[in-house]
Parts: C-alpha cells; sequence; structure tokens
C-alpha cells in the first residue's frame, strides 16, 4: 500500500511538530532535574520521544522529496511546520496568540493552495 503525498505531508508535520513541541516542554525540567541531582530518567525519556518523533517526520520528508517538486515540497511542508507550531505552541505551551499570527498563518495556508494547484 502506497501512502499519498497529501497523507505523507500531514504525518510529516504531525510527528515533526509533535516532536519540537515535546523538546520544547520537557527539556527545562531535564535541565533542572540534571542541576538538582534529581533523576532524569522521565524527562530524558520524554526529551529522547520527541527526537525520535522529529527524526521519523524526517524520514517522511524524504520519502516526500522522492514523489514531489522540491518547489512545491518545501513551500508546504515549511508552511505547514509553521503554521502548525505556531497553533502548538499556543495550545500547549500557552504561548500568546495574535491577530498578525493568526493572519499569516490564513496566508500561509492561501500560499499552500496556490501551490498545490499548480
Amino acid at each position: 500500500m502506497t501512502l499519498s503525498t497529501p497523507v505523507l505531508f500531514a504525518a510529516y508535520t504531525v510527528f515533526s511538530v509533535a516532536g519540537m513541541l515535546i523538546v520544547k516542554r520537557v527539556a527545562p525540567a531535564l535541565k533542572s532535574a540534571w542541576a538538582s541531582g534529581e533523576s532524569v530518567i522521565q524527562p530524558a525519556l520524554l526529551v529522547g520521544t520527541g527526537a525520535g518523533l522529529y527524526v521519523l517526520g524526517f524520514s517522511l520528508w524524504m520519502i516526500i522529496l522522492a514523489r514531489t517538486p522540491l518547489t512545491v515540497a518545501y513551500p508546504v511542508a515549511v508552511g505547514l511546520t509553521m503554521v502548525f507550531s505556531f497553533v502548538g505552541a499556543v495550545v500547549v505551551l500557552g504561548e500568546s496568540l495574535s491577530w498578525q499570527a493568526i493572519l499569516g498563518s490564513l496566508l500561509v495556508f492561501a500560499g499552500i493552495a496556490l501551490l498545490a494547484r499548480a
């Protein structure tokens, strides 16, 4: 069974963004546990999980590159990861939300839609 290109882009985005969010969320706890001499096993496993998801996303990226022209693949992948990283940062990390960021995200999606039709 061969996965369709949109499914590959979706999986790439999910794995890459989830990996980044996990590392960003847990790395301070790992640093704190290390500095205080506490057990680093749990935060290290979580950071490793995030890194593993990111590597899986990179593997999917290699498959996408083999199937899709770079002029389409790169802007779509970067756009998707930018938008979903922004959404994830707001939802998971509690970062601030602004109308400029929302407008920018909508413009990125509009650009992705235009590229997908090219």
